[in-house]
């Protein structure tokens, strides 16, 4: 039996599962690598002082995921990934010494509203990335 037809007797959540666990690899390599990308469909910037002034405040280095459904991926350094959930918006704090960090989130629903994942280092944004395709997946990754 081939992978194909595996595949194909693969639930969707198993299929999900597989292509975050593919990202995730996949981010690693790149952090790793030290050059940043972005997935299809999904818009990449870089800014400086994209900040409100209560973030200012918030120190070390987070990565932030702004969605109105439910999402997970994962998120870390060199050092250590880990995975992440939630719905809505949520920031994870990481080690405030993170130097190469690397993030992915997918939406969980085939919803078109926009999915947002960014890394924050003392409060401004340093990267971030979005999609706002079904069960689409933003990844970001930046050297701090």
């Amino acid at each position: 039996m081939s992978f194909l037809d595996d595949w194909k007797e693969w639930s969707t959540a198993k299929k999900a599962i597989s292509i975050l666990a593919v990202c995730c690899v996949g981010i690693l390599l790149i952090a790793m690598l030290g050059v940043g990308g972005t997935s299809d469909k999904n818009t990449a910037t870089k800014t400086d002082d994209s900040s409100n002034a209560a973030d200012e405040q918030v120190k070390g280095v987070q990565v932030k995921v702004i969605y109105s459904g439910d999402w997970s991926g994962a998120a870390g350094d060199t050092n250590s990934m880990n995975s992440i959930s939630g719905s809505g918006e949520e920031t994870i704090d990481l080690d405030d010494d993170a130097y190469i960090v690397s993030a992915n989130a997918q939406k969980q629903d085939s919803g078109s509203d926009t999915l947002t994942i960014q890394i924050l280092k003392d409060g401004k944004v340093v990267e971030e990335s979005s999609t706002d395709a079904a069960y689409g997946v933003a990844q970001v990754s930046a050297t701090l």
